[in-house]
């Protein structure tokens, strides 16, 4: 018997359910840094709280969904940032606000692929060796050499015009992760079989080789949107813990790291090509370089910083930004020479300070909110709203320079 409890809502908490031993044990190993399990006076009863990770856990015996905060429509944004707003219209989705979030979300990166491949799979050249009976590109001299007497199929090593490609790879692999997950919804599943079928003739590949963007090119650049998106899912996905013919299955998302990338992802987009957001930089505090910091949101002119900033998408129980937040910032500006930080926050009823000054330094940080619990088009009139602050503030005079030290992450 499964039990499958009422949607957590981000941050929430379960009420009491009570777990079989071994139910206990595999929530336990699985649950990680997503969910805290908090026990209870009987040591058969549980209650489940919810963190910044959304999404789904399955373990046997137990379903676990915690709903965001946001509207299934712009965590939807959120995900596929850089995709056309009318992909996140609800005639085209078809998923409500209480529907299953899951099945929005395999949905969603199935049309995806299906958009992007339905012309045909991009091709390309890939090295390859193997023994052959009629010469085919180089022959290899020193392994005929080696082993005569395999003459009459020489190694030969040749470039290959195929489907088989790193990009078709990733595909392929999203969908056949996404048709692991055990609650799948039966439509969502035959969608995601119809598509995979298209992917015949292209290796299986492990989630892990697909960790780095891959470069974009005029050749695949319509992949470009199905391919974020589906990094995103091989993250959220993951086989989490295998004892036996036991498993468990998550497909969980943090909105705290999604929050930060979706926000240098659009504020990018909309500064482009006049400045550019980077988020693979660490920037040295001392002048040892010692200790590095890493920053959510460098803004570049050129090879010059003009700002720096953070995203912080949950705040404080009280409303408030935490005192790191503004330290962490100070810091930034102090070791980059700014005059003044940007702190992107969402989610809150109680807003902090607009504006903030450090005392004995002058260094000014300004909080500006992106609310995602109102409609799409709100949202995007406040990234609106907030490139032309950056852009406002890049251009701001400097009162003193200081070098920048920065390393790339890449």
């Amino acid at each position: 018997m499964t039990i499958e409890l009422a949607p957590i809502p981000e941050h929430g908490r379960s009420g009491p359910v009570r777990l079989s031993r071994d139910t206990r044990a595999a929530l336990v190993a699985a649950a990680g840094e997503r969910l805290v399990i908090h026990a209870t006076a009987d040591p058969d009863v549980v209650t489940i709280g919810a963190t910044s990770w959304v999404g789904a856990l399955a373990v046997p015996g137990l379903v676990v969904r915690v709903m965001p905060k946001v509207s299934v429509t712009n965590f939807f944004a959120m995900l596929g940032a850089g995709v056309s707003p009318d992909a996140f219209d609800h005639e085209h989705v078809t998923w409500s606000d209480t529907d299953e979030l899951i099945d929005g979300v395999a949905y969603f990166a199935i049309r995806l692929i299906d958009s992007a491949t339905m012309r045909g799979l991009v091709h390309g050249y890939v090295a390859r060796e193997e023994r052959m009976r009629t010469i085919r590109g180089r022959l290899l001299v020193e392994e005929f050499a080696r082993r005569p007497w395999s003459a009459a199929e020489p190694q030969c090593r040749f470039d290959d015009f195929t489907a088989d490609i790193v990009e078709n790879q990733l595909f392929r692999c999203t969908l056949q992760a996404m048709l692991s997950w055990p609650q799948l919804a039966p439509h969502v599943r035959r969608e995601a079989l119809r598509v995979l079928g298209r992917f015949d003739g292209v290796a299986d590949t492990p989630a892990t080789k697909h960790t780095a963007p891959l470069p974009i090119t005029r050749l695949n650049e319509h992949y470009e949107d199905a391919m974020r998106l589906s990094r995103l899912v091989l993250q959220a996905m993951s086989l989490s813990h295998e004892a036996g013919d036991q498993q468990a299955n998550s497909l969980m998302v943090d909105m705290d790291d999604l929050f930060q990338r979706w926000i240098a992802q659009e504020l990018d987009l909309r500064l482009s090509p006049e400045m550019r957001i980077v988020g693979d930089e660490d920037v040295w505090l001392d002048e040892g370089r010692a200790v590095t910091m890493a920053p959510d949101l460098v803004v570049r002119r050129g090879a010059d910083v003009v700002l720096v900033g953070d995203a912080k998408y949950s705040m404080g129980a009280d409303g408030y930004m935490a005192s790191r937040d503004y330290l962490e910032l100070v810091a930034y500006t102090t070791a980059m020479g700014l005059p003044t930080g940007l702190l992107v926050h969402c989610n809150s009823d109680r807003a902090p300070e607009s504006e903030i000054v450090i005392r004995n330094a002058g260094t000014r940080i300004l909080c500006r909110p992106i609310r995602l619990d109102g409609s799409y088009a709100a949202v995007c009139k406040s990234l609106d709203a907030l490139s032309d602050l950056v852009r406002e503030l890049a251009d701001a005079p400097r009162e003193f320079e200081v070098p920048t030290l920065i390393r790339s992450r890449r």
